[in-house]
């Protein structure tokens, strides 16, 4: 569809919610390195249709993490409310509980002097009809301070008997105040077009802000054409700048005002560059938020699903990938894997949600949690495999660390973290004698039984909505 847009002509691709412009006679071929021909010019910002299940599939899992998860920032809001009022109604009842106090002490004195009282009112009435003569037709002075500190007198009785009767409390009251915003940030780290930002802003309806980074001048310039094509000038923030120095600019915030949520970090992290994500990884963990969704996609399936690079993938993984038909599994695993290492140096686990291999890449999402406790399990989470690749197949695992757990008294478990012990498979497969290969995976067996109740809710609502 052709359109005009601040006196430019443009063709406008639309995918989900959002619109897209592309230059007249810009290419559109899939390789964005691809020389154009005839007419044809190179586009500035290059769009990946075969990416589209991709996108689809983040907005679906976005949404069905991210309506848990403003049910328990709504959750956390009314508890904070709550203590608040608490804490004023409290306060409020000490402050009447003093004014009880001390008008009880002022009767106590004034019942243990009663000749001083009396001698006090004869004088008072003395002055009063000394000032009253027939000459003067207004109050002294004198007289005015008298009436205006009798007032004040009824004044203070009356107030703490309202509050001995528990009216002062329901009066005084503060009002309530509107439920404040729930915030839902979106990073898109490596943004290009700005198709992801513009479609999380369109079809997520929780998302109050989302921000689109992108390292080329020229691909943020065509995000802001596109942001006010759109018209989500009020959602969508564009930034021009490197995504790691982004990300790291988060990295004080998180200690400096302890473990929770921080207002200046994301709600979600979504990392889609070309190629693999790993470099991008550590930059990220310092950017989300403590439970935070991170996205990842990694386009080399080349290095992470296959042996024929496996020192390049040892050095961006920090794992040997596996041969045979579970090679694609064995990738998500050494993703996962990637981003628990590095989540581990921060006193951060991670959950995976949903992991898949399609076509020629992997799309993961893992929630990332502040827990130093969990992360004592890492070792006791990754095994050696060896492989019998060449022969039946077979294959048996080594963990390379363990743990054991007890009961302590008070009915609480308590676990005890150790090495493994040695190889547990010869150099050759037990079953048919073939020689075995090492590789080293990420297992998430230790899931929860809660755990898995939201994985299995997450897949079913992705996958309901796929159907």
């Amino acid at each position: 569809m052709e359109s005009t847009h601040a006196g430019g002509k443009y063709t406008t691709i639309k995918e989900g919610l959002a619109y897209i412009l592309v230059p007249k006679n810009s290419q559109t071929s899939v390789d964005p390195k691809s020389k154009s021909s005839g007419d044809s010019q190179p586009q500035s910002v290059f769009y990946n249709p075969i990416q589209q299940f991709n996108r689809d599939l983040s907005v679906l899992a976005i949404r069905a993490y991210g309506e848990d998860l403003i049910g328990v920032k709504t959750a956390k809001a009314e508890k904070a409310r709550a203590r608040r009022r608490r804490k004023v109604n409290k306060a409020q009842l000490e402050a009447v509980s003093e004014v009880v106090d001390d008008e009880a002490m002022v009767g106590d004195e004034e019942q243990a002097r009663p000749g001083v009282e009396n001698n006090e009112r004869k004088r008072t009435s003395e002055e009063a009809e000394l000032s009253s003569s027939p000459g003067e037709t207004q109050p002294s002075k004198r007289s005015k301070g008298i009436e205006h500190e009798n007032n004040d007198d009824m004044m203070q009785t009356e107030a703490p008997l309202e509050a001995r009767s528990g009216k002062a409390t329901v009066e005084t009251a503060p009002q309530a105040k509107s439920a404040p915003e729930i915030k839902f940030k979106v990073l898109d780290a490596l943004s290009a077009t700005g198709l992801r930002a513009l479609r999380y802003s369109q079809e997520l309806p929780f998302v109050t802000e989302v921000t689109a980074n992108d390292l080329s001048a020229e691909a943020t310039k065509s995000i802001q054409e596109n942001v006010k094509y759109n018209k989500l000038e009020d959602k969508i923030k564009v930034v021009t700048g490197n995504a790691l120095a982004h990300m790291y600019s988060l990295v004080n915030l998180h200690t400096a005002r302890g473990p929770g949520e921080n207002l200046n970090k994301y709600d979600v992290v979504d990392l889609d560059p070309y190629g693999t994500a790993a470099p991008f990884l550590d930059a990220s963990i310092q950017a989300i938020n403590d439970g935070g969704l991170l996205c990842v996609t990694c386009t080399d399936a080349a290095i992470f699903a296959s042996v024929g690079y496996s020192e390049k993938s040892y050095a961006q993984y920090g794992g040997m990938p596996i041969k045979g038909l579970h090679s694609h599994e064995g990738g998500l695993r050494l993703i996962l894997h990637s981003i628990a290492t590095t989540a581990a140096k921060y006193g951060m686990s991670i959950e995976p949600l949903l992991s898949l291999s399609i076509d020629f890449y992997a799309r993961v999402f893992v929630r990332v949690f502040r827990s130093p406790a969990e992360v004592k399990f890492l070792a006791g989470k990754t095994m050696l495999v060896y492989s019998c690749d060449s022969g039946c197949g077979a294959w048996q695992t080594q963990y390379v660390g363990r743990y054991n757990s007890k009961l302590a008294k008070d009915g609480t478990t308590i676990y005890s973290h150790g090495m493994a012990q040695g190889p547990t498979a010869s150099t050759s497969c037990k079953h048919c004698g073939f020689k075995t290969h090492v590789s080293n995976l990420q297992s998430w067996f230790w899931l929860q039984e809660t755990e898995l109740r939201v994985l299995s809710d997450l897949r079913t609502n992705v996958w309901r909505t796929i159907a």
